[in-house]
Formats: C-alpha cells, sequence, structure tokens
C-alpha cells in the first residue's frame, strides 16, 4: 500500500472518530432538550396544579394577602416556564447545530471512502490490463513458437 493511499486510510480513521463523537455531541445535545422539555412540562403541570389549589380556596373565600401571595407564586411559575421556554429554543438550535456538524463530517467521511474506493478501482483496473497484456504476449510467442517448429 502507498503511503498516499495510507494517508487516506489514517484520515479516514480520523473521520470516523470525529464522525462518533459529533454523534455524541448530537445525542447528549438531544438529552438535554428532552429534560429541558420535561422540566417544562413539570412546571406547567405544577402552576396548574397550584391554579387549581388557589381556585378551590377562592370558592371558600380566603384574604386578600393569601390571594395576592397566590398570585406571586404564579407569575413566579408563569415566568419560570417562560424562561425554560427560552432555553428550550437555546437547545434546540444547538441540537440543530450539532446534528448539522455531524452530517458535515459524515458527508467528508463517506467522500474520503469513495476516493479511496475509486483508486482501489483504478489500480485494480490497471493491474488487470497489465495481466491481460503480460497473457497476450504470452499467446502470441506461443503462437510463434509453434510456427518456428
Amino acid at each position: 500500500m502507498g503511503m498516499a493511499r495510507r494517508a487516506l486510510y489514517l484520515m479516514v480513521e480520523r473521520l470516523q472518530e470525529q464522525e462518533q463523537d459529533a454523534a455524541r455531541d448530537m445525542a447528549e445535545a438531544q438529552q438535554q432538550l428532552s429534560e429541558f422539555e420535561a422540566q417544562l412540562a413539570h412546571l406547567e403541570d405544577y402552576r396548574r396544579s397550584y391554579l387549581e389549589q388557589a381556585l378551590a380556596k377562592g370558592v371558600d373565600g380566603f384574604y386578600a394577602d393569601s390571594f395576592h401571595q397566590y398570585q406571586l407564586f404564579i407569575q413566579k411559575l408563569e415566568q419560570a416556564s417562560v424562561q425554560q421556554g427560552k432555553s428550550i429554543e437555546q437547545v434546540k438550535k444547538n441540537v440543530l447545530l450539532k446534528r448539522k456538524q455531524w452530517l458535515d463530517v459524515q458527508a467528508k467521511r463517506k467522500a474520503m471512502e469513495l476516493l479511496i474506493d475509486k483508486q482501489v478501482k483504478q489500480k485494480q483496473h490497471k493491474q488487470a490490463r497489465e495481466e491481460q497484456k503480460l497473457l497476450d504476449e504470452y499467446a502470441l510467442y506461443a503462437h510463434l513458437r509453434g510456427q518456428a517448429s
């Protein structure tokens, strides 16, 4: 194997490692997205439950101070939900970026593999032509020897 081809194989190996790293990074980003979405769902469930409790107590009647405390807490939960939604958008962008990086490295690796395959096929074709040439020369030599005898 020539040095150039060996260098290509080493490059493909390096690209395979980079592709695996990029795939792992993408999976981690997707996992983070799932966790953030679960946290948002939990926040929204908690806010809904807390609001239902406030409404139930409101039917029985409660003091203005208690109502104000419920209102403030519900606002804080809503703010937390909004912030979590913004965080989710950032993580989604990160997932898309990691996916693009993975696809880019994958495309480079595939291109290098195609280049290697093309070189291997060219070498095989050249060897086949050389073998055919030798066989033709041998057949001609054998034919000429047969005529000379």
